[in-house]
């Protein structure tokens, strides 16, 4: 009888593993979802808006999530005490904070780290151009993402669920 309970709780655990990485997956994605409604964000706001750079950061922090919202406004707060610091570096900065909570690709992470250098140093239009291709950039990783992500899931699933009834056919 504990024989068979210990395998059903094995088979469990394999099972519940595989769905916290398919979980994993989906975050992944949802992540990219998010940076690249930030960058489209930031695109209005530049194009149609003309806001400069501190109140743009203000108005979409408002509206973003965590761990987005906190470093947006933290990124305005720094460019409106006026340090003297470039809006790069101080994007860099607290990006790299944001990134710690971010389970997305080194790829991806890049690609938010490198957008800071696509807006504040030129004209509205340039800069709406530049946040466009860092748009389609982001566009094609999600697709690719999104192309993989049923088969993933399928296999990941598919391999716990049979690595535990393997484990306890052996254990029984």
């Amino acid at each position: 009888m504990l024989r068979i309970i210990g395998a059903v709780l094995l088979m469990a655990g394999c099972t519940g593993s595989g769905w916290l990485a398919k979980e994993r997956l989906k975050k992944n994605l949802d992540d990219l979802y998010r940076i690249r409604q930030i960058f489209q964000m930031f695109q209005s706001e530049i194009a149609y808006s003309r806001a400069p750079l501190p109140e743009a950061c203000l108005r979409i922090g408002n509206r973003s999530e965590e761990p987005y919202r906190s470093a947006l406004l933290a990124v305005r707060e720094e460019m409106t005490a006026d340090h003297g610091k470039s809006f790069l570096d101080i994007w860099n900065r607290q990006i790299e904070i944001c990134m710690r909570e971010l389970s997305v690709a080194e790829a991806d992470k890049r690609l938010l780290r490198d957008f800071g250098s696509c807006i504040g140093y030129m004209d509205g239009m340039m800069q709406t151009q530049a946040v466009e291709q860092y748009i389609h950039k982001l566009d094609l990783s999600i697709g690719r993402m999104e192309k993989d992500m049923a088969d993933k899931c399928k296999v990941i699933m598919s391999l716990s669920i049979m690595g535990g009834l393997l484990l306890a056919i052996i254990l029984l």
